[in-house]
C-alpha cells in the first residue's frame, strides 16, 4: 500500500474563525501537520519553535480527513481538530535544552530517540532530576517548572508528547493564567519525594498502574487481557494528571478482534481524538466507515500500514490491528481518561467491552488477507483454530 495516506496536510484551513488555541498556534509560528496519521514520527519534518528553543511540529490528527478544507488566506483562519488534547514532536539540538517552562495543563513525553535528563521543581524549592533514554516515558506534574536536556553533544534527541494544552487555552483564553500562574499542586508533586521519578510503580489492580516515569516502556510488564484477542494491556496513570499512558501488546503473527473506536465510555474523554503509536513490530490496520458493522459479505476495510514509530487514529468506525512480523507489536496511546477521574477501571471497564467483532463472526476475507501477508514473508499464522 502507498504511504500517501500519511502525507501531511499543511496549511489547511476551514471557514470558521479560529479558537483561542488555534490563534495561539498561529502566533507561535508552529508548523502544523493535519492528517489521520504519520508513518514515521522519527522522520517527520520539523520547524522552529522559539518558545522552547527547539524544532517541533504540532500533530493535529483527525479521524475524518474528508472534512479538511482550505481557504486562500491561511494566515486569517485556521481550523484545528484537536481542541481538547493535542500532540507534538520536538527535537532538542545536540547539547541543547527544551527551555524551562511551567503551565496549567498536563503533558506526557515519550522518547523517540536520544538520551538526556529532565529537571522538575516548584519556584524556590528543590529540583528533582532524572535521566531518560529511547523508549522512556515521563509526565510533567501540573504547573511544575521543568527543563529537558539533551545529554548528547553530537546527536539530537527527539520526543513525542501529548498534552491537554488546547483545553486549557480554550477554557481560560488567558495565556498569563496558563503559563504564569503561581499555583502549586503539592498533592500531585512533592519536590522532597526523592522516589517520585524513580520508576517505582504502584499496582492498584488488574491493568491499572500508577507511576511517574517508565525507564523503558517496551519492557514494562503488561497484564494478560484477551477481551480483544491475544495479548496484554496496561493503563498507567502518571503524575496524577488527566492524561494516561495506555499500552497494549499482541503476539507475532496474530491479530486483534475488530472493535468500534467510536464507543466513548467516559465523559472526560468526549471530543478527544484517540491515536496509537506503534513501538515495535510491523503490520496494518483495517478501518471501516462509520455506521458499517464488518461481517461476511460486507465492505472491505481500508488498509493502513504501520511500523515502529507510526501513529494513526482509530477512524470513525470499526478498526482492527494485525501483526505480520515475527516480533510482538506493542503500541502506546497517550490519551485523556485517567480512571482515577473517569470511573472506568476494573470490573466496570471489563464489562464495558461490548463492541467486539468475534473471530467466528468476521468476514473470512479478513483472515485470508492476513494469512496471505504472512506467506509473503515466509511466516505462518499463530492464531489457534479454536479462535474461529
Amino acid at each position: 500500500m502507498s504511504n500517501d495516506y500519511y502525507a501531511p496536510w499543511t496549511d489547511q484551513y476551514a471557514r470558521w474563525t479560529h479558537t483561542p488555541f488555534a490563534k495561539w498556534v498561529i502566533d507561535e509560528g508552529l508548523k502544523v501537520v493535519q492528517a489521520p496519521g504519520v508513518f514515521d514520527l522519527s522522520a517527520i519534518e520539523l520547524g522552529p519553535w522559539d518558545r522552547t528553543g527547539c524544532q517541533a511540529v504540532l500533530l493535529d490528527l483527525t479521524s475524518d480527513p474528508e472534512f479538511l478544507d482550505s481557504t486562500s488566506d491561511p494566515a486569517e483562519k485556521m481550523y484545528l481538530f484537536g481542541q481538547s488534547t493535542t500532540r507534538f514532536v520536538t527535537e532538542i539540538p545536540p547539547g541543547g535544552t527544551y527551555k524551562a517552562e511551567h503551565h496549567m495543563y498536563d503533558e506526557i513525553f515519550y522518547v523517540l530517540k536520544g538520551r538526556g535528563a529532565t529537571s522538575v521543581w516548584y519556584e524556590g524549592g528543590p529540583k528533582q532530576t532524572f535521566e531518560w533514554q529511547e523508549d522512556s516515558v515521563f509526565s510533567i506534574p501540573l504547573n511544575a517548572w521543568h527543563e529537558i536536556y539533551n545529554a548528547s553533544g553530537d546527536e539530537p534527541a527527539r520526543l513525542f508528547a501529548a498534552t491537554t494544552l488546547p483545553n486549557a487555552i480554550n477554557s481560560y483564553a488567558s495565556l498569563e493564567f496558563v503559563f504564569d500562574c503561581p499555583m502549586t499542586f503539592t498533592d500531585r508533586f512533592d519536590p522532597n519525594d526523592e522516589t517520585y521519578f524513580s520508576g517505582k510503580g504502584n499496582k492498584l489492580e488488574h491493568r491499572y498502574l500508577e507511576t511517574n516515569f517508565l525507564p523503558n516502556a517496551r519492557t514494562t510488564d503488561l497484564d494478560r487481557w484477551e477481551a480483544r484477542g491475544p495479548g496484554g494491556n496496561m493503563m498507567i496513570s502518571m503524575a496524577y494528571g488527566q492524561l494516561i499512558c495506555h499500552m497494549s501488546e499482541f503476539p507475532p503473527m496474530s491479530y486483534k478482534k475488530g472493535h468500534n473506536g467510536r464507543v466513548v465510555r467516559s465523559p472526560t474523554r468526549a471530543g478527544a481524538i484517540t491515536a496509537y503509536m506503534m513501538m515495535s513490530g510491523e503490520g496494518y490496520d483495517l478501518q471501516w466507515e462509520e455506521g458499517v458493522t464488518p461481517g461476511p459479505g460486507g465492505p472491505a476495510g481500508k488498509r493502513i500500514d504501520y511500523k515502529r514509530h507510526s501513529i494513526l487514529t482509530n477512524g470513525a468506525g470499526y478498526h482492527q490491528h494485525f501483526n505480520i512480523s515475527d516480533e510482538p507489536i506493542r503500541y502506546m496511546v497517550l490519551r485523556h481518561g485517567n480512571p482515577r477521574f473517569s470511573g472506568s477501571v476494573g470490573a466496570r471497564s471489563e464489562a464495558a467491552e461490548t463492541s467486539n467483532i468475534e473471530y467466528k463472526n468476521e468476514d473470512p476475507a479478513v483472515r485470508e488477507l492476513f494469512e496471505g501477508e504472512l506467506r509473503k514473508r515466509g511466516l505462518e499464522s499463530a492464531m489457534p483454530p479454536s479462535s474461529y
